[in-house]
């Protein structure tokens, strides 16, 4: 994948640059890089990073059919699927909107990005991983705070071919900073499938593995758990290029290896040729270093393991394929791959690079968490806070009263039932017959308690179609009735960080959800119920005598009780971080930070009532539709 380099579509197509453009070799980027990649000089590169960052993602897709701007070296479907992968990459680069990049994809699309586990399936889901994991792998698009937010795809070479009016496109690329340096370890393989009206309705995306190179490692590992891991939806494909005719040098390097015949293996192979296998650190320079290398992999494999092509992108000069290994013809889990090959007037292969998949675990996820603590470090706060939370309540003896969660002793699950009962003490206040007797003090902590929880429904508008989280808000709201803490926190050191300065009621998802986020009298319903709840421990259940005497007797509860006395560590937990979505809110209402600050203080740090106050005054959330009339 070190060959010569192009700068992405559309703005080289502009300056009659792709496809024909011949270039200044430039030193190369590290001692990993083979000495036939050659690369733009930087002034070059900067000015088309430019162009491609001020153009519209969309403009090559119209050229399409403006005949002079189309490549000469391609016409038909061909033409139109390059070209689509193209205008995509280029939509990545200009950090186009995601909801913008989506349209370049067919409604039932499948994405495999194998920084993840899980395919994306469908445009909505594909768009939603474009917001979630910007930054954390090249295709998820580029963060707004990453330290990458000016890096940029560089294409290294492409191949696409036509096949009954659609096209199959294969990409390899790496990345550069915003100094148009190379960033090591981000040469990579992108294998696409364009239906025939110029949507993408496949893609597959592998990048090397970071140095230091497993190496062998890798095969022996796999080795070792092959009788495990067997997994038929790794294929990309129903169709068996294996079972065509291999006419090609590629097709037939795959079968020869898969016959363990490695003498006719590398005779598809020119003397001078070039390979690299990117799970190593260096390149097999010719064949005698090519064939030690096939030898040592067969070593390390069974006999059992052969390479199955689900797809190839071919060319007289150049072919593309995506494959998977299966063992004993069952497909094996995390062994999909690409690979890109240049070829001689011939027919025989040139260069070479493979790329295979990531083996577990995957690094996709970690990225996006991880990137939101660097972009953010007070989030360590509450990932600190839950950690402990959940250990004190949970697994610890001594640190609170009464024995731990997990011992699920019998009267703390009596309690739980008895307080749900009694939720927002309608049971006890209509002398309902099955209402349990419980201590009015705790009934008054645990009904304050949820109906603070319930307050946070208010901002409901933090999460958006443009906006998801990690953790989907509305889940996490209902569980805070549960589990308090233990959902609110974890929403907050996961949530995505809040870049609109104006939002609408209808961007909120669901019509129900756009009520009550809005609606105002939901601050005086619950603060009417926590001031019930306040009153209630005081003067509720008559028999529990005065106020000294059912202060004392629910102090003696406490000493003994893990139920209550979380419920205390939870009235601190909401007063510390009811601040945190207050901000955010209002920048999503168009305030500014210099704006409305004594609703914004009242909210902060005035406990409880604070938020009740600011949702009955802060500023409502337009709408479209009032808008427009």
């Amino acid at each position: 994948m070190r060959l010569t380099c192009i700068l992405i579509p559309i703005a080289l197509e502009r300056a009659a640059a792709f496809g024909g453009l011949k270039h200044n070799t430039r030193a190369v980027r590290n001692a990993h890089s083979l000495p036939h990649r050659q690369l733009l000089p930087h002034s070059q590169r900067s000015s088309a990073l430019d162009m491609v960052q001020s153009a519209s993602p969309f403009s090559a897709f119209a050229d399409l059919f403006n005949p002079s701007k189309q490549s000469a070296t391609l016409s038909g479907s061909a033409a139109v699927g390059q070209q689509v992968v193209q205008s995509f990459i280029a939509a990545i680069n200009s950090r186009a909107d995601p909801a913008t990049i989506v349209e370049f994809f067919s409604d039932d699309v499948n994405f495999v990005d194998t920084s993840y586990y899980n395919p994306i399936v469908g445009k909505d889901e594909l768009r939603k991983h474009f917001y979630l994991h910007a930054g954390s792998s090249a295709l998820s698009t580029f963060a707004k705070t990453t330290d990458f937010s000016a890096a940029a795809i560089v294409v290294d070479d492409i191949v696409s071919v036509a096949e009954n009016g659609k096209s199959k496109v294969c990409v390899m690329y790496h990345l550069t900073d915003d100094d148009g340096n190379d960033v090591a370890d981000t040469t990579a393989i992108s294998f696409y499938n364009v239906d025939d009206d110029g949507k993408i309705v496949s893609a597959f995306d592998v990048t090397e593995p970071v140095s230091p190179k497993p190496g062998d490692s890798g095969l022996k590992l796999l080795k070792t758990v092959s009788n495990l891991i067997g997994d038929e939806s790794i294929v990309m494909t129903t169709d068996s290029i294996n079972e065509k005719s291999s006419s090609t040098a590629v097709e037939q390097y795959f079968d020869a290896w898969n016959k363990r015949d490695m003498k006719n293996a590398v005779a598809q192979f020119t003397e001078d040729c070039s390979v690299r296998d990117l799970q190593y650190d260096d390149a097999f320079s010719n064949r005698d270093e090519l064939e030690t290398h096939l030898l040592r992999c067969k070593d390390c494999l069974p006999s059992s393991f052969n390479f199955f092509i689900d797809d190839i992108a071919q060319t007289k000069q150049k072919a593309g394929v995506l494959w998977h290994v299966e063992n004993d013809g069952e497909p094996l889990s995390f062994t999909r791959g690409c690979s890109f090959y240049t070829l001689d007037r011939n027919g025989l292969i040139q260069t070479g690079f493979d790329i295979p998949e990531k083996a577990p675990p995957k690094t996709g996820f970690l990225k996006t968490l991880s990137s939101k603590f660097e972009a953010e470090p007070v989030r360590l706060i509450p990932l600190a806070m839950w950690v402990a939370y959940m250990y004190i309540l949970f697994i610890s003896d001594g640190i609170l009263p009464g024995v731990n969660a997990l011992a699920l002793e019998q009267r703390t699950w009596e309690e739980v039932r008895d307080l749900s009962i009694n939720f927002f003490l309608v049971s006890p206040l209509l002398h309902l017959p099955f209402s349990p007797v419980v201590h009015p003090m705790l009934e008054g902590v645990f009904n304050l308690l949820l109906s603070w929880a319930a307050m946070f429904a208010c901002f409901l508008s933090d999460e958006r179609k443009e906006k998801p989280n990690l953790l989907p808000f509305g889940p996490m709201l209902v569980g805070m009735q549960f589990l308090t803490s233990g959902f609110l926190l974890p929403y907050l050191f996961t949530r995505t960080p809040e870049f609109e300065s104006q939002v609408y009621k209808e961007d909120i998802e669901g019509d129900l959800q756009q009520k009550v986020a809005e609606w105002r009298p939901l601050g005086g319903f619950l603060s009417a119920v926590g001031t019930a709840s306040i009153v209630w421990s005081f003067i509720g259940r008559p028999e529990f005598g005065e106020f000294t005497e059912r202060y004392n007797s629910f102090i003696d509860l406490l000493s003994i009780d893990r139920v209550g006395s979380s419920f205390i560590v939870d009235l601190a937990i909401f007063a510390i971080f009811q601040s945190w979505f207050v901000d955010d809110d209002l920048q999503r209402r168009g305030v500014s930070e210099d704006e409305l600050m004594g609703l914004r203080n009242v909210a902060k740090f005035v406990p409880f009532f604070g938020l009740a106050a600011y949702i009955t005054l802060r500023p409502e959330l337009p709408s479209r539709n009032s808008e427009m009339e």
